[in-house]
């Protein structure tokens, strides 16, 4: 009893004798999650720290001793000196702990770490304090935006089934949600969704926390920025017959993290550039973007750091590959002028040569421009040196492509069959669409071959890879188109 009268009349003690407002501008600041050591003797007993915080958060401060027999003490004040918090003796031994204070109010606030006794205190030695913010209070829900990192308490109730949470996110942002039940029969269940209501994702039972009711939504994919809505409630929703308290956290997976499978494929857009990087441990990055039906991408993948050897590939929806390169340029690689075949999502696969076997290992920087096709996604664009492949069939009887060349310009242009018994023809168009040339057999095994032939005019010009009787023809197939300059005009 003596201890607490003491304690009493220390703090009483304390609040009249504390440093001005004016005077604590001074002190240290004090971080989140990053202990800071101090010592504290008869010279020096007190040491003043500060921080900014938001109304509404939920905070927690450790003060442990770490040599001598210091006994700590710490005290919470706002901007005015006004204490709102202290401890004595609430930590393991004589150390000191405030537990889940909440914050009455946006702005500063003083951490004054002390020993018991202050000025008439005869203990000493080194400290540790650290900062937490442990939870964010919604006492108006509905109204809460968090952050990423926040944890916030709730309770579910009958007459309260639902707690609306929002957070601005931005596209690109993988999103991790948790709600774990801490008290009552609660069964907890979490949606992420528009502002407008549209559940974009939920869950009811996480996966990785097996024998337990708690809910996850792990590695979700942001994909507009935009304003998004968390919804905290339980199985059942409205119907449901649970309740009880909830700590609900929000983070975001580290960028530098992701990739590691197309499942966690980062998302890049035309005209971005994105560092990753390849190691024995993750020897490949997947990448994901959305183009449209004649799009024309170019992807160059750059060695920055270490002794990397770059391979890059680029995939459609079903992971089928379209394209890859390694050295094109020295140690990069590069994918130029692919034509985008339709409307979709798209991965790009950053590793090295020889994949999982390879030796090589380092920092790279992914870049993806892209453009709409000069015929939009009525026409792939082609070009003199590339190489397209397509699909002849009974619901596709043609496929057609659009190049530019200049009068004089010699050109060759080959269809060959890659599968199925396709009766390969091709034809060429001037931009008038008049017929200039077309091949059937030329090319020998049913393939096609226009040899050496020469563009009258600068102009558009058109290809269309079809079968033998086009719509009336009956053989199908894969075929490869190339496009030859030969000879310039």
């Amino acid at each position: 009893m003596w201890r607490l009268a003491l304690f009493i009349a220390l703090i009483a003690l304390v609040a009249g004798t504390l440093p001005a407002a004016g005077a604590r501008q001074g002190g240290i600041a004090l971080p989140f999650d990053e202990p800071v050591v101090g010592t504290l003797d008869d010279q020096n007993f007190r040491q003043i720290y500060y921080f900014e915080v938001r109304a509404g958060d939920v905070i927690a401060l450790t003060m442990s001793t770490l040599e001598g027999d210091l006994d700590a003490m710490i005290l919470l004040t706002d901007e005015q000196g006004v204490i709102i918090a202290e401890s004595d003796d609430e930590g393991a031994g004589t150390d000191a702990r405030i537990e889940s204070k909440h914050i009455p109010a946006d702005g500063r606030y003083f951490v004054i770490a002390t020993r018991f006794g202050q000025e008439h205190g005869s203990t000493s030695g080194d400290y540790s304090l650290l900062l937490e913010r442990v939870g964010t209070a919604a006492e108006s829900p509905g109204t809460t935006t968090l952050r990423y990192g926040d944890s916030v308490l709730g309770t579910i109730t009958q007459d309260m089934p639902m707690v609306f949470y929002f957070v601005q996110a931005q596209r690109g942002d993988v999103v991790n949600l948790a709600m774990r039940r801490t008290s009552g029969t609660l069964d907890p269940h979490v949606d992420l969704a528009t502002v407008e209501g549209a559940i974009l994702v939920a869950n009811d039972d996480d996966p990785e926390a097996a024998g337990t009711l708690d809910a996850a939504i792990t590695n979700y994919t942001i994909t507009q920025d935009g304003l998004y809505l968390i919804v905290a409630t339980r199985f059942g929703r409205e119907v449901g017959d649970t309740q009880g308290t909830y700590v609900l956290t929000i983070t975001q997976t580290p960028p530098e993290t992701l990739g590691s499978n197309p499942e966690e494929a980062r998302l890049i857009d035309y005209g971005m550039t994105l560092d990753g990087a390849v190691d024995d441990e993750i020897y490949e990055r997947y990448y994901r973007f959305d183009a449209s039906r004649g799009d024309v991408i170019t992807i160059t993948l750059t060695a920055s750091e270490g002794n990397l050897d770059p391979l890059l590939k680029l995939m459609d929806q079903d992971l089928e590959e379209l394209s890859q390169n390694d050295n094109s340029s020295g140690k990069d690689a590069r994918i130029a002028a692919f034509t985008i075949p339709a409307t979709g999502s798209y991965y790009l696969l950053a590793t090295r040569f020889a994949g999982p076997t390879g030796k090589t290992t380092g920092t790279f920087a992914l870049e993806l421009n892209g453009r709409a096709g000069i015929m939009g996604g009525q026409a792939l664009e082609i070009m003199y040196g590339a190489t397209m492949t397509g699909m002849i069939n009974a619901q596709q009887s043609s496929e057609e492509y659009v190049f530019v060349g200049q009068a004089g310009d010699v050109i060759r242009i080959t269809m060959q069959r890659a599968t199925g018994d396709l009766d390969s023809l091709v034809t060429l168009y001037d931009s008038q669409r008049k017929q200039l040339i077309f091949s059937d057999d030329d090319g020998g095994e049913k393939d096609s071959l226009i040899d050496e032939f020469v563009l009258p005019n600068d102009d558009m010009y058109f290809l269309v890879a079809s079968r033998y009787e086009r719509d009336n023809g009956t053989t199908s197939g894969a075929y490869i188109l190339t496009l030859e300059l030969v000879r310039a005009g």
